[in-house]
Parts: C-alpha cells; structure tokens; sequence
C-alpha cells in the first residue's frame, strides 16, 4: 500500500502536487491559530499612557514574573488578564514600577562623579524639586498630570538687586473634568510654600487648553468680585441647608426646597472721632498769687544819693510797735492785689471705627413645601394641602433659622404646592449569560473546536484518503515482438517508458501489480531466448 501512494503521488502532475500541498500547510496553519486564539484570555488595561522607559521596564517585569501580558500598538497600554490585574501590579510596586514622567529626589542619591560642577548639582536639585512638586500636584483629584517650572533667580548680597522668584504650573486634566478654584489656590499656596521667597502673586497656573487658572496682578479688582460672589454663594447655600434640614424632619424628606438671596454690603469703611464734652469739667492746674502793702514812708522820689539817705531818727508814740498790746497785723493795708490762674480739661473721647466688609444688609428667603401625602387602602396617593397654622409654624421656624430681621426689610415667603411625581428610575439591566466572560471564553473554544473538526473531516481525511487511495493508469501490454525477445509496448505512441534506473524499477513494480500473469509471460520468454 505504501509502495502504491507513494508512487500515486508522485506520478500527478506538478501543478496538482502544489495544489495539495498549500491547501494542506494552509489548514494546519489555520488549525492552530485557532487553538491559540482561543486558549488565548481576554486582556484589561494595567497602565495606559506610560512613558518608553516605564513601559519597557513594565514589560520586562511582567516577563520576568511570567505573567501574561500583551502591550497595545495604538495607545501603548499594557495590559493582562483581568484575573491577575492585581497580582501584575504588586509585584510592580514591589519594583517601584511604574516610576512616572520624571526623577525626583532620586537624582540626588545616584553617585556623583568627582567632577560634577557645583552649576550641574543645583540643576540637579533645580529639577528634582520640581518633579516632586508635579508629582504632588498629580495626586489631587481630576488632575492627570503636572508639569511645574520654576524661576529662581541666583542669590545677591545687595538687597536692591535682589530678585523675588516665580513659578507656573502646567495641569493636564482628565477629559471632561474641571477644577475649582479651591484647588487653584491650595496648588499656589502649596507651591509658594515650598520655595523661600516666593509669592502667591508671582505663581501662574494654566490647563492643557492654555486657559488662565490664576488671576495676575493687573486683575485685583475681578479677583476680589470673585472672592466676593464665592462668598456670598457658600452663605446663601449654608442658609438653604439649614432651612432643609429643619423642616425635613416634620415635612418628610425631599418635600421642601429652598432659596436664599443675600444683599451683602462689602464696602469697608473706617472713621475717627473725637467728642468734647462742655458738661464735665475737671481742673486740671491751679495756681494763685497775693500782695499787700501797710503803713510807712516808703523810698520814693528821683534814685539818687539824697533819695536814699538813711532815716531821721524815730519818736516813741504810745501804743506803737506794739507796746500797748495791739498786734500791727489790726492796721489796714494800703494797697493789696490777688492773682489766680485756673487751667479746667473739657471731657474728650476718641473713637476709632473700621466697618468691616461682609456684612448683611437684606436677606430674601422663598421656601416651596409640598403637600402631605397619605396611601390609601387601595394604593392609590392622597394628598393633602398644609393648613394655614402649620404654614405660620414653618415661617416662624425659617425667620428664626436666617436670624430674620425686620429692620434691615428681611423677607420670607414659604408656598405650600403639590410636587410632581418623580421619574422612577429603572435599573440597570443585568449581564446577560452571553456577556459574561466565562461564557465568551467557552465560545471561543466551542468555535475553534468546530472548525478544527470541520478541517479535519472535511480537507485532512479526503486529501490523505484520495493520496492513498489513487492508482495510476494502467502500463501498456507489452507483446513480443517479431524481431527481438524484448517486445514492444502497445500504444507507444501514447506513453512513453520511463528513463533512468530507479524509474524503471518502479514501473516493473507498477506492471507486476497491475498484470502480473503478463509479466509472468515476458519473464518465460526472456528465459527461453536466453537458451
């Protein structure tokens, strides 16, 4: 039999034989990368947007753990089945995998060669204060990645020449994400904190559409409206919480909504007074003088030598000097002059006022309160509109909420209205048993299964059965002929005899097969001829 196939295949044409080679390299090819495909597990993200560097170090990790991994030509993801997401990332961490866009403080501790210049160790640390600071950026919420420069002008000893440093942060934000600005200023702050002498003022931040973030120094005026609305917009939200929360609990919950509009005054002002008081009198000095001058000639007339001669001497009289027992203080003085000066401090006050800003100068609150609803015993709704004392009650608690005052023309108004039905949301449909995974991965084997049973039994078995089974034409009768014992072959003009020895070996085999009482006949006559 294998004798007959082999000698079946080789005698079809060459076009043939090709023919039925390709179509059998072809299945098999086919075969197996159907087996591969799958056997081969469904794959999820591990780490999408690497860097070249991150990835080949992630990649060459993943192959050292034999963790299977394939890496996405189009974004550059890699990626791993999902049931060993986890594990893939341990062991990476345990790596320090991935270590991100840049090297940080990472620089400083790689060893430095002995003619590193001092310029290339503060570019050093110029660059890893940076990349640290971008990494703490990147940590806060719907911030991707940050890229911060800074500008830190060399130190001087002249306080005059001295120059303050500035800083800009670039933020890649995630798509359809934005950021506040509370997270605007903490990143300024953040960033003036961490570098000596750098102002808030002196700090830019901007998004990956060349949006502005922080507002410069020519904007102080918009920047402080911001502040401003921001301010007035968290008060009034605080005053319509309140409000919810105190009627929730005897309203039912989701049945009141509220609004607050605040008039804010945030003009500052700032005075100084000073009030004398005419009413209150205190003395504050005092001072007084008197003179007096008795009896007795005094010096008088032209200065000269006879206006001072010395006095004539005196006549005793009676009762004089004091010699009769009366006091010469009894005698009248002349002349007498008193001199009094009083200094009197008025009652002064002096007061300093400075009005703060922020302050409240009108607060008009609306409250919608919807009406009580009652289930019946046949399921159906009722409702049920407030009654004017509850509705007094619910002013009354909203005025003491706000801290209502009439003065300042304080406004509140509360409406009882029926509410509209909300939409009963449905809920999301569950996986079907065609989009689990386990179910898609058993019908991929099912398919490769049926295919590589299909080739088998419907290109191998009739390609191999027709090979074995193919039996060439039969030779041509070969008949003595009339001037030799070697005979001659019937139909010569249709085929040929084979050439070369292993050929002509073959065909013998082929015509004893075929007509062996034939060949019998040839050999009898070969040997009679030989005696």
């Amino acid at each position: 039999m294998s004798v007959s196939a082999s000698y079946g295949f080789s005698s079809l044409p060459v076009p043939r034989q090709i023919g039925l080679l390709v179509g059998l390299a072809g299945s098999v090819a086919l075969a197996i990368w159907l087996a591969m495909w799958a056997a081969q597990p469904d794959f999820t993200s591990l780490y999408s947007g690497l860097e070249a560097r991150d990835a080949t170090e992630v990649v060459s990790a993943l192959q050292a753990a034999a963790i299977p991994h394939k890496l996405d030509q189009s974004t550059g993801a890699v990626m791993v089945p999902p049931g060993r997401i986890h594990e893939a990332r341990l062991k990476l961490a345990a790596q320090g995998l991935p270590k991100g866009t840049g090297v940080g403080v990472e620089v400083l501790q790689e060893e430095q060669s002995f003619g590193t210049s001092q310029f290339v160790e503060g570019a050093r640390y110029h660059h890893a204060i940076e990349t640290e600071l971008a990494r703490t950026i990147t940590t806060m919420r719907n911030v991707k990645s940050a890229r911060v420069h800074l500008a830190i002008p060399k130190r001087s000893v002249f306080v005059r020449n001295r120059e303050n440093p500035s800083a800009s942060v670039a933020l890649n934000l995630y798509g359809g994400r934005s950021i506040d600005q509370e997270q605007v200023n903490a990143i300024t702050h953040m960033v003036a904190s961490s570098i000596s002498n750098l102002s808030v003022d002196n700090i830019t931040v901007v998004d990956q559409s060349g949006r502005l973030l922080t507002s410069g120094d020519g904007a102080g005026n918009v920047a402080m409206t911001g502040k401003q609305y921001e301010y007035r917009r968290q008060l009034e939200m605080d005053y319509a919480k309140s409000i919810e929360r105190l009627l929730e609990p005897i309203v039912g919950l989701g049945k009141v909504r509220s609004t607050v509009n605040a008039d804010i005054d945030f003009t500052e002002e700032e005075s100084t007074e000073e009030i004398f008081n005419p009413q209150r009198q205190s003395v504050r000095s005092e001072q007084s003088s008197e003179t007096a001058s008795f009896g007795g000639q005094d010096a008088g007339g032209v200065p000269g030598a006879l206006s001072n001669q010395p006095p004539q001497g005196g006549t005793l009289v009676p009762g004089a000097g004091g010699l009769d027992g009366m006091s010469v203080d009894s005698q009248k003085p002349l002349n007498s002059s008193k001199n009094a000066v009083r200094n009197y401090e008025l009652d002064r006050t002096i007061r300093h006022t400075r009005q703060g800003a922020g302050n409240i100068k009108r607060l008009t609150v609306g409250v919608l309160v919807d009406d009580r609803t009652k289930v019946s015993s046949s399921g159906a709704v009722e409702r049920t509109p407030l009654t004017d004392e509850e509705l007094k009650r619910i002013i009354t608690l909203v005025q003491q909420t706000i801290g209502y005052n009439e003065a300042r023309g304080d406004q509140v108004n509360v409406i009882n209205a029926s509410f509209a039905d909300a939409e009963v949301v449905e809920d999301l449909p569950e996986e079907t048993l065609l989009e689990q995974t386990w179910v898609r991965n058993l019908g991929k084997q099912l398919l490769a299964g049926i295919i590589i049973l299909v080739l088998i039994f419907a290109v191998f078995k009739p390609t191999v059965k027709n090979l074995a089974a193919y039996k060439p034409p039969p030779p041509p009768a070969l008949v003595a002929g009339e001037g030799g014992a070697m005979g001659q072959l019937e139909h010569q003009d249709r085929q040929k005899m084979p050439s070369g020895q292993d050929d002509n070996v073959d065909f013998a085999k082929a015509m004893v097969d075929h007509d062996p009482g034939r060949v019998a006949n040839v050999v009898k006559e070969w040997v009679a001829n030989e005696t």
